[in-house]
Formats: structure tokens, C-alpha cells, sequence
């Protein structure tokens, strides 16, 4: 399986503090994978620097074979790389509708005809429709997102990334407050979008979701990549247990 996305040497400094410290890894066109670590490692830091926020100090960062460090924000997101956030960015005075819209607006209204997850393909209001159905939102489109549920803000919040037809989607903690049946929907729902083809990047502390949803594993201390592999992989290796897992699930 080739290569989606390929972080080269990437360092990231603010003033004296090295953020994040020559980081190399691949991630396979159509696989989810996770990104772990203590709070602090530089997991969020490396998000903002795959999807343009922030500029890496040093380094490459190259999706399907074109470099995009140093591109802005909405070139990388037209060429394909779209992301959610730990803390909401919903716009609150429009609805979940509206706010599903905004994620479009870079894409022209086009999908990605080489993707079969929900919003992928077809023209602007199909997409539309697709996200809403998909997500269970469709009685909800005329509501301001503050009147819904932690796990129905979430749902409008990963529509809306969708909605750009990525072909890589950053997801930042999206598990956060979740409990058990809900990450347990939310779970199906993104492994359907990955078999239709979208490359999923997770970073999220549930290692209980992390372990079972994640087919490779890359995991951060103090800014430099300390391990990967997969699951069972990750789960044995001192290292990570002594740094982050404290003594294994």
C-alpha cells in the first residue's frame, strides 16, 4: 500500500522550546492510524503542522508525492487534508446546516470521484444530503449547534471536515467526554468512511478506543517519535508503558 502522507525531519521550535524535534513517518493511502502520547508530547503541534496552521522549522511534508509545508492554509486543504479540533470551532449562530456548508467552500462545490465515503463524490447539495444522512443530522439541520448533545456537536463537527472531501482527515481527540456506546457509533462511523477510501489520522487518550480502532501506532514524548508499530507492538514496549501507558491497559 503506498504512501498518503510523508512527514521528513520535521522540527518545530518556538523560541527555545523545541515543540517538536525531527519526526519522520509514513501513513498509507486508505489506513487509520493513531498518534499518541503524554499530554505535551507535540501530538497537536504536529496536526497544525500536516494541516498548514503552523509552519514546521524544519523538515518535509508531502501528500500523494507534493510537498505542501509552507503552502497556506487552504491550499493544503484543497489538496486534500482536512481536520477537527480538541476545542469546538462549530460557528455557533448558524446551523448545523450552514456549518456543514462552510466545509465546501474550499472544495468548489466538487468532491473526489476516487472516494466512495458519505460526501465524497457528486455535486455540492448531494454531498450535502449524504453528510447529513450519514451522520443523522437530517432533523437537525435548522438547529444552532449549541442546542445539541456533546456526541450530536461532534457528529456536525467531523460532517463539516468531510464536507472538504478530503483525502486525509486529522481527527484531534474526537472520543473526549465520549462514553462507551457513543464511542462505540462514532467508531463504525469512521471505519465506514475508511473503507471508503479516506486516510485517517487519530490523535486521542481513550487507549481502549485507540487499541482497537488503529491499525499502526506512532507515539510522541517530548516532541521526538519514541515508537510505532502496531497495537500489540506498542502495548508491549517498555518504553511507551513506562512514558504513557503506566503499566499497560
Amino acid at each position: 500500500m503506498s504512501a498518503l502522507l510523508e512527514v521528513a525531519g520535521v522540527s518545530k521550535r518556538f523560541g527555545g522550546v523545541d515543540a517538536v524535534r525531527s519526526v519522520s513517518f509514513e501513513i498509507a493511502r486508505g489506513s487509520l492510524v493513531g498518534l499518541i502520547g503524554p499530554n505535551g508530547a507535540g501530538k497537536t503541534t504536529m496536526v497544525n503542522l500536516i494541516s498548514a496552521h503552523q509552519l514546521p522549522s524544519e523538515g518535509r511534508i508531502v501528500l500523494d508525492g507534493e510537498p505542501i509545508q509552507g503552502l497556506p492554509v487552504f491550499k493544503v486543504a484543497r489538496t486534500g487534508v482536512s481536520r477537527t479540533y480538541q476545542q469546538s470551532r462549530l460557528f455557533l449562530e448558524d446551523s448545523v446546516g450552514e456549518n456543514i456548508r462552510t466545509g465546501m467552500v474550499w472544495t468548489g462545490g466538487a468532491g473526489r470521484s476516487e472516494l466512495s465515503y458519505p460526501g465524497a463524490h457528486g455535486d455540492e447539495e448531494d454531498r450535502f444530503e449524504a453528510l447529513l444522512e450519514f451522520f443523522g443530522l437530517g432533523s437537525f439541520r435548522n438547529q444552532l449547534p449549541g442546542g445539541l448533545t456533546h456526541l450530536l456537536r461532534r457528529r456536525v463537527e467531523i460532517a463539516q471536515a468531510l464536507a472538504l472531501a478530503p483525502k486525509l482527515l486529522l481527527l484531534d481527540e474526537p472520543f473526549a467526554g465520549f462514553s462507551r456506546e457513543e464511542a462505540i457509533d462514532l467508531i463504525a462511523l469512521i471505519r465506514k468512511c475508511q473503507r471508503g477510501g479516506l486516510t485517517i489520522l487519530l490523535i486521542e487518550h481513550n487507549m481502549e478506543v485507540v487499541m482497537e480502532i488503529c491499525e499502526r501506532l506512532f507515539v510522541m514524548h517530548h516532541g521526538a517519535l519514541l515508537a510505532s508499530g502496531g497495537p500489540a507492538e506498542i502495548q508491549s514496549n517498555e518504553q511507551v508503558v513506562k512514558v504513557y501507558l503506566g503499566g499497560g491497559l
